[in-house]
């Protein structure tokens, strides 16, 4: 006998298996989603109700929802394999209304009438756990009630959210959350009693590049606070009235496969750090779901895919398509669930806009990156058969990526028609659902590049845009035909034309002759 779902309704978990259940020596034991087996809830025989090939059991034990569960089913003394976790959710969200995707993938973190002008339709912001929530009960904060307990956020960064998710949602901008776990940056309270909890046990304080810590999912009290973040943001900004502005979906983390700088959980072997990501990824699907029926939870990915950014450091830099490989593993296996991906295709070197002249970008699966240049190679690698969630494929953003200038108009030239050629590729994608470019104006502290479509001016405001402002504007408009021409003319029509519309293997390439040497007739 086999475990095939487990499905939560309103107030039941129902565990469906797959055959007809004969016996009726049955026990649940309940387990942390991630942790120790000691860590477990067994629940009373007389809640569970066996009904021809399922079991069920109540979804609420004093205001403690068991939606979350890790879930061990004994018949007649024995484990019955199979799903341990709920992957079917049946009318359980308080709204249901369509997923409202734009018209245009364009997306920008723009401000003000630039919302407009430019005709973005998404934006993307960073939300950091730390700078939202307290353990402080005072004038200054609020409680949330989840999962059976107070959890308290700080009134003036909640405010500042509000503001930016209203304004957003009156241009008519759908906004995705980046959610972040960093002690020192993104307006953290720096608070320790509340680090304590929430920070990753083995987040490296001494290496001054880890940015931001994972989320804490080894103990219960980490994985408390974290559910009550997501179910905050989702409830709060998933209405379907808008009250408080509009956001249907979050990226966990940044760029895990580079985790020690982006999501830092000390050094693991990369099975271990992805299993443990796949329950953050699943307990804000399930937390979310509770809210929103078409809410959207993202993993995170640099453009590193069968490579690395420090190969001699393999617990602390993945390849991305390991990660993807064990987060499909662990969710089939234990209960599969949608989860969709946040991808930066950045140009191999950063400091260089050309992406069109990337080296280590091929098109097969074992590309040893997936920038602009073979950005197909994502969606074909995910079409594959074993990646699709219910018979269709995950869903794509282009979350964060970028063209540098170097203070010459020659690489600006070179930014606008690469954005041209980057955005012409990606609408032709049916599964990517947005492109951003990383910054609305050049930052002086972005480890030395200049990715803003406007420059920035010496006392710090917003200055000229540069070319590339331009274009963004006029894509997926009637002069848009000037730019791509411009672009095509720029970068050589034959090879942008090859780049736009390239040939693609969907497979490993074969490498077994690289090495071999051919000599001439003698």
């Amino acid at each position: 006998m086999e475990i095939k779902t487990i499905r939560a309704s309103k107030e039941l978990l129902q565990f469906e298996m797959d055959e007809i259940i004969k016996s009726q020596d049955i026990s649940i034991r309940e387990y942390l989603p991630y942790g120790s087996d000691e860590d477990r809830r067994s629940l009373d025989k007389k809640d569970v109700v066996i009904q021809g090939n399922s079991i069920c059991i109540p979804r609420f034990f004093d205001g403690y929802d068991r939606i979350f569960g890790r879930f061990q089913v004994f018949l007649d003394g024995n484990t019955v394999k199979g799903n341990q976790y709920v992957s079917k959710l049946d009318q359980i969200s308080q709204w249901d209304y369509p997923y409202p995707q734009p018209d245009t993938i364009k997306a920008l973190a723009a401000y003000g009438e630039d919302l407009k002008v430019l005709g973005v339709k998404q934006s993307l912001i960073n939300i950091n756990l730390p700078a939202l929530m307290t353990l402080k009960d005072d004038g200054n904060t609020f409680p949330y009630l989840c999962n059976g307990r107070a959890f308290h956020f700080v009134k003036e960064a909640v405010g500042k959210l509000d503001r930016y998710m209203k304004e957003t949602y009156e241009y008519g901008i759908l906004v995705t959350g980046i959610l972040l776990n960093s002690p020192k940056l993104f307006d953290s309270q720096k608070e320790e009693a509340l680090l304590s909890k929430v920070l990753h046990p083995k987040y490296d304080w001494k290496d001054s590049s880890a940015y931001i810590s994972a989320f804490n999912m080894e103990t219960e009290e980490g994985q408390e606070y974290y559910k009550a973040f997501v179910e905050f943001l989702a409830e709060r900004y998933g209405r379907e009235d808008g009250k408080y502005g509009r956001m249907c979906g979050v990226i966990i983390s940044n760029e895990v496969n580079s985790q020690y700088v982006w999501g830092n959980a000390g050094e693991m072997e990369v099975a271990d750090y992805v299993k443990e990501y796949t329950v953050a990824l699943r307990l804000a699907w399930l937390g979310a779901r509770k809210y929103y029926s078409n809410f959207r939870i993202y993993v995170s990915l640099d453009h590193f895919w069968t490579s690395t950014l420090k190969p001699e450091l393999p617990k602390r830099f993945y390849k991305g398509r390991d990660v993807i490989d064990y987060l499909n593993k662990y969710s089939v296996e234990e209960g599969n669930f949608d989860w969709n991906i946040a991808y930066h295709p950045y140009p191999e070197n950063l400091m260089y806009p050309d992406f069109y002249n990337d080296r280590s970008a091929s098109f097969d699966f074992s590309t040893t990156r997936i920038t602009f240049k073979n950005i197909e190679m994502l969606p074909a690698y995910l079409s594959q058969p074993e990646y699709l969630y219910e018979g269709k494929p995950r869903r794509i953003i282009l979350s964060e990526q970028g063209f540098n200038s170097r203070g010459d108009s020659y690489s600006e030239k070179q930014g606008a028609a690469a954005y041209c050629l980057a955005y012409e590729k990606a609408r032709k994608l049916d599964t990517i659902d947005l492109m951003t470019h990383h910054a609305y104006v050049d930052n002086r502290y972005e480890f030395g590049l200049n990715l803003g479509i406007r420059r920035l001016n010496e006392d710090d405001t917003i200055g000229e845009p540069k070319p590339i402002y331009y274009v963004m504007r006029d894509m997926d408009t009637e002069k848009e035909k000037e730019h791509i021409d411009r672009a095509r003319a720029f970068i050589g029509e034959e090879l942008y034309d090859s780049i736009l519309n390239p040939d693609i293997l969907y497979a490993d390439a074969d490498k077994s002759k690289e090495n071999e040497f051919f000599e001439g007739d003698e």
